[in-house]
């Protein structure tokens, strides 16, 4: 994780290592409040509302204060099934961590669209990409995030860019709910 910037680069490993710990906080918590909710067998409203698109400004505020991240939303912005908008946004945010993990001087996009029957995001960096056909890193971040996307019912892509630098897609369901008349 942040172990190999601690010698050359300690500002950025203790940066590196802030992301993880707020991350690995908001898991916990989440988790918590799940663990309660099946303990105690009666259905409870959580504290605070899942984490999702809407709150996505607020999380690459968090990144850019150390890596260039630039963002852009297209179509028609709109509520989400839970578990659609939840996904979207974990992957853009496990996204942003591995980009800032294995290139953190790179410029990272993250671009959301909307259509009548999709959302689509897309996490690209400008890095070196792996450095080899074997090095795929040794967490689960992407694996994690193909699971969420196929959860929802989505498609997920991740991979180096022909141009260099490493992408991550996901398509998730998100018709637009058809008025009864």
């Amino acid at each position: 994780m942040a172990g190999h910037l601690l010698r050359d680069q300690p500002d950025a490993a203790e940066e590196a290592l802030g992301h993880v710990r707020s991350a690995a906080r908001t898991v916990l918590d989440e988790l918590a409040v799940l663990l309660g909710l099946l303990r105690r067998g009666e259905p409870e409203a959580p504290t605070e509302p899942a984490p999702g698109l809407g709150r996505l400004d607020a999380l690459v505020d968090g990144f850019a204060a150390g890596q260039p991240v630039r963002w852009s939303l297209t179509g028609r912005p709109r509520p989400l099934p839970g578990a659609v908008d939840v996904a979207a946004y974990r992957i853009v945010q496990e996204s942003l961590t591995n980009a800032h993990r294995h290139a953190p001087d790179a410029t990272v996009t993250v671009e959301v669209r909307y259509t009548d029957t999709a959302v689509t995001v897309e996490v690209r960096d400008d890095g070196p990409g792996p450095a080899g056909p074997g090095d795929s890193g040794t967490g689960l971040g992407l694996l994690g995030m193909r699971e969420r996307a196929e959860a929802a019912g989505g498609a997920f892509h991740a991979g180096p860019r022909p141009e260099g630098g490493f992408v991550v897609r996901a398509e998730l369901p998100a018709p637009i709910p058809q008025e009864v008349t």
